[in-house]
């Protein structure tokens, strides 16, 4: 199944990311890094995963009413991007705890860099500071806190 939905995905112009782990020993100071254009069929497909069909991100007539003046990418898309990149942290990860400010809206075509740093680690539980960016404009800004094995 996952062959056949890749497929329909890239038909549509979604980007795969290949899932790699990052390298290096965790610990406070550790930096992550990770990127990823969005495009409709991410709005699309994550509005069908999540039965969010506000019509601000699917709706141009709707969307161009609002303080927006257009489309936006739903803000929980943009910080599922943080989720991707503490997963690729070495060993196995689980997201305990998040925390995000959404500053700036995010727009279809738009290339989301996610950017995280350790700052606090007690045992094999690590707080990093996270901030989303488009371009140089920081679009997200908050934490995540992640359990390793």
């Amino acid at each position: 199944m996952m062959e056949e939905i890749r497929e329909i995905y890239e038909k549509f112009g979604g980007e795969v990311k290949e899932f790699e782990k990052f390298e290096g020993e965790v610990d406070v100071g550790y930096k992550i890094e990770f990127e990823k254009k969005i495009t409709d069929v991410d709005v699309h497909f994550f509005g069908f995963a999540s039965g969010d069909f506000n019509p601000v991100h699917f709706d141009e007539e709707v969307a161009s009413k609002t303080k927006f003046k257009g489309r936006v990418v739903h803000g929980m898309l943009t910080t599922s991007l943080i989720s991707a990149a503490v997963a690729r942290m070495p060993g196995i990860v689980v997201l305990l705890e998040a925390c995000f400010k959404y500053t700036k809206p995010v727009r279809i075509g738009d290339t989301v860099r996610v950017v995280g740093e350790v700052v606090e680690k007690e045992k094999n539980r690590y707080k990093l500071e996270v901030k989303c960016f488009v371009g140089e404009n920081v679009v997200v800004e908050g934490f995540a806190r992640v359990l390793l094995w």
